[in-house]
């Protein structure tokens, strides 16, 4: 199990990833450390005590494959690549964790996190939880054209990310 930091990299103080792990089950704070410190994720659970206490109990998947992260919206167990996870820019591995415990909260309050009814640029629970991401980004440093990069890995088509950037007002400088 080695740890990677990358510190030159990232920009987000005491975020740490174990990235040398088989597949399979974890605590998301075996593989992500350094999390309890971010006054965002205290502000995206109500306050320092509930987000701590949510933080020890989630479970982290390790997936044998090169998908990003998600949750699983069954379990609530938060999945990840093999290959997301070992090569993923570190910056882009927070921001992913993020995005993915908005989506942890939403569930925990009983939202619809796939509403079909919804494309997924339209879709209320990405829009919050890109927000969130966006949000956080911009507070550790990045500049629209790295958020924008960032983005580029969730869109499907340079259509869905226009409309995904128009919605949570990230612009890129030509």
């Amino acid at each position: 199990m080695a740890v990677n930091s990358f510190s030159s990299e990232l920009r987000v103080r005491g975020f740490r990833v174990t990235r040398r792990l088989s597949v399979g089950e974890y605590k998301l704070t075996e593989v992500f450390t350094g999390l309890e410190g971010s006054h965002s994720l205290s502000k995206i659970f109500g306050s320092k005590a509930e987000m701590t206490k949510i933080l020890r109990h989630l479970k982290l998947r390790i997936e044998p494959n090169d998908s990003g992260l998600w949750l699983d919206r069954d379990t609530g167990t938060i999945c990840i690549g093999y290959r997301h996870l070992s090569g993923a820019k570190l910056d882009f591995l927070y921001l992913d964790v993020i995005h993915v415990l908005v989506h942890v909260r939403q569930f925990l309050e009983g939202k619809e996190l796939y509403d079909q009814a919804f494309e997924y640029v339209e879709r209320p629970t990405e829009l919050e939880a890109y927000r969130y991401t966006v949000a956080e980004a911009r507070r550790v440093g990045l500049d629209d054209n790295e958020i924008l990069r960032y983005l580029r890995m969730d869109a499907t088509d340079d259509s869905e990310l226009g409309k995904l950037v128009e919605k949570i007002g990230v612009k890129a400088r030509r």
